[in-house]
């Protein structure tokens, strides 16, 4: 239960990219660039003169992945009173903290995680996940070696904040969980 004091708003930086996130979003580009360079030359070998919408195809998708990337970068984890706020380039995800169990860093919260819904790296590895050790659980996250778990009796969720021990004790703080781990 949220103390009856005072707290201020924070805002938390997500994590820098971790490698898994860096590895999607590079092999994601270069299959987009290898695509569209490769169609465009292939059909040339095969009709006189190209059909427009191949070369169409050439600016096309290129333009749709860098936008993929832009709207699944998470911009900023912010603690509102008593709620956690995930904001995304077009909107808020929000998560209130009444009945908060837990906050803990979590390194491996990530492994053996599959994805049942979301997005698995290009920009953030945000979506519905399943693991044995969560169960299932969403994800917003940048770097999983700077996860965060947070559990509410009913879900679980991960992020990624730039600094994981200092989240961990303002959420702590906010949603009254005054014990340590």
């Amino acid at each position: 239960m949220p103390s009856g004091r005072f707290l201020p708003d924070h805002d938390f930086a997500p994590a820098p990219a971790g490698a898994r996130v860096r590895l999607v979003t590079l092999l994601s580009f270069v299959g987009v660039l290898v695509l569209a360079t490769a169609i465009p030359l292939i059909t040339l070998r095969t009709h006189r003169p190209p059909p427009w919408p191949v070369f169409a195809g050439l600016y096309v998708a290129p333009v749709i992945a860098v936008a993929a990337w832009l709207t699944a970068r998470i911009r900023r984890y912010r603690l509102a009173s008593a709620e956690l706020q995930v904001h995304l380039p077009f909107r808020v995800v929000r998560f209130p903290l009444a009945g908060l169990q837990d906050a803990a860093p979590d390194r491996e919260a990530l492994r053996g995680a599959w994805k049942r819904v979301g997005n698995d790296g290009l920009g953030a590895i945000s979506g519905r996940f399943q693991s044995r050790r969560l169960g299932r659980f969403h994800a917003y996250v940048t770097d999983g070696e700077r996860a965060v778990v947070l559990r509410w009796p009913d879900r679980c969720l991960v992020v990624s904040p730039d600094q994981p021990a200092w989240f961990v004790e303002t959420v702590r703080r906010h949603a009254g969980l005054t014990s340590p781990r």
